[in-house]
């Protein structure tokens, strides 16, 4: 007997056994159990989780000797002859290859005889999305009412090119991905009844690369086995072509921190063991992705499926750099993808790509380079002076006396400031518009640009603020009131001044970017 896949072999036959698909097994037993069941279904999903073989198992529950049943004995004649394919009540059209109307006439002759053995007819056509137009049309009066004895199923991994008048005359039950985590325990459980032997970083790999899928995982399993009896995740990278986890970590952090040095030699290490660089990038899109909704999201339960390796790594590199960095990254990778899928040299696409994005880490934020724009001083972060004079040394005492008597003076500002707010609360609010400077005895309140009406009314009520701040005191303070004319540039003068900025201007030329708007910043935002 030729050998059977593992694909065929461990196919689940029945309802309880679809990993992943609970919900739509739990549908059908249902309806099977209280004699519901519609007379038309569309499974849909991506590839290899479980549409075909739950419209097989089906056919079983409904024409098993015990049943109608949802639970098929999956041992009697009936059971046996669906599964194996060789029932003459089920029949399995390819809808890829049986696209004509033609075709669909044929089936309709057909339909009116009734079963041979069993209780229905059941037609699963698979790939139903490939029928033709006119071959739904032919098909429609059919769907909508079959005879009492044919329960149609068509499969589809895109539902949303069948017409809508079909979609109205079937059940629509939406098959999902099946996750990473139920996939590596079915393949565990396969693994140790066919006595494979393989690491569970083997298998993580294996989960992740399927995407969801069953079958492909199978497949991937069938073709590691069958030349190695000891299956390690080293083995699982050669023979797929793909990257684990600590690769993707180190050529994100790298990308993230600007090592343009480490990027190279990670690629070069990855050219060198035969990996496929657009397979890689896809993996990397993926990691990045990840990445990026560990860092906006608190709780990524239901949203990510991770291996445990896979979260401690995203753990590590999220608190390195900021969600903006990130997906500014993961932008221009997108972006980048197509180019490297196709290019003649993919490994100096990628190359170039990341030590492009790697340059984003020199500069600086948005905030930083307003503040140059506007002749301001950015803060400067972590320096230390290297040295420092003998007379700034002595003059240290000097200067916190002269510290703690200004910190007093704002004391008193801020008191008279109160108590004016509970007798005058008008005028209270124009001295709030005012830009207070306090030095020794004396407190000068400047008012700025179309801030200055404000002034001839605090100019009035001088000597009653001055009355209220000797009285808080029990000194003489001057009190200063003054303007200024500020000159408020446009907004076209503003864009030519960010133009010209160095940093702003090589931004704009590393990622081919215009300047949009330019909003000015108050320098008590900065």
């Amino acid at each position: 007997m030729s050998y059977l896949v593992l694909a065929r072999k461990w196919r689940p036959q029945t309802f309880d056994d679809l990993t992943g698909q609970e919900t739509i097994g739990r549908i059908l037993k249902t309806a099977i159990a209280n004699n519901k069941t519609a007379h038309a279904y569309i499974f849909s999903g991506p590839r290899g989780v479980g549409k075909t073989t739950a419209a097989r198992i089906l056919a079983k529950a409904l024409n098993c000797d015990h049943g109608p049943t949802p639970e098929p004995c999956g041992k009697c004649a009936s059971c046996l002859s669906v599964s194996a394919g060789s029932s003459i009540d089920v029949s399995e059209i390819d809808g890829a290859s049986n696209t004509g109307v033609d075709n669909i006439r044929d089936l309709r002759e057909r339909v009116r005889y009734a079963p041979s053995g069993g209780r229905y007819k059941v037609y699963i056509i698979d790939e139903a999305h490939m029928l033709s137009t006119s071959a739904f049309n032919a098909l429609l009066k059919t769907l909508e009412e079959p005879p009492a004895h044919v329960i149609f199923v068509l499969a589809t991994t895109e539902p949303k090119k069948i017409p809508s008048t079909v979609l109205s005359r079937c059940q629509h039950l939406p098959f999902k991905r099946i996750s990473a985590q139920k996939i590596k325990e079915r393949i565990k459980l396969i693994s140790d009844a066919e006595g494979i032997r393989i690491a569970d970083s083997a298998l993580e790999m294996i989960a992740r690369v399927a995407e969801g899928s069953m079958r492909d995982s199978l497949t991937i399993l069938d073709q590691v086995a069958s030349f190695s009896e000891d299956i390690t995740a080293s083995e699982i990278k050669d023979l797929l072509g793909i990257a684990d986890i600590e690769t993707l970590y180190q050529l994100t952090s790298a990308t993230i921190e600007g090592g343009g040095n480490k990027i190279i030699n990670i690629i070069s290490e990855l050219i060198n063991s035969g990996t496929d660089i657009r397979a890689f990038t896809k993996d990397l899109l993926q990691f990045i992705r990840n990445l990026l909704i560990a860092k906006i999201v608190t709780n990524t339960e239901g949203i990510l499926d991770l291996s445990e390796e896979e979260y401690a790594a995203i753990t590590s590199l999220k608190d390195k750099t900021t969600k903006e960095h990130i997906a500014i990254v993961l932008s221009e990778l997108i972006k980048a993808e197509p180019v490297i899928r196709s290019a003649f040299y993919p490994r100096i696409s990628l190359e170039m790509t990341l030590i492009r994005l790697s340059l984003l880490s020199h500069f600086k934020s948005i905030n930083e380079a307003l503040s140059i724009v506007r002749n301001q001083k950015p803060e400067v972060r972590n320096q230390k002076p290297e040295a420092q004079s003998i007379e700034v040394k002595k003059q240290v005492s000097k200067d916190k006396r002269q510290d703690e008597k200004l910190e007093s003076l704002s004391d008193i500002w801020n008191a008279a400031l109160e108590k004016i707010d509970g007798i005058n609360h008008p005028l209270y609010c124009k001295l709030k518009e005012g830009s207070p400077t306090l030095s020794h005895g004396e407190i000068k309140i400047v008012f700025n640009g179309g801030l200055s009406v404000h002034a001839e009314s605090v100019k009035e009520n001088l000597p009653y603020i001055k009355k209220i701040i000797n009285d808080i005191s029990n000194t003489d303070i001057k009190i200063k009131i003054e303007t200024v004319k500020t000159k408020s540039l446009s907004k076209k003068d503003l864009i030519e001044e960010a133009k010209n900025n160095p940093v702003i201007k090589e931004a704009l030329e590393l990622f081919e970017g215009r300047i949009e708007n330019v909003i000015p910043v108050k320098s008590s935002d900065q």
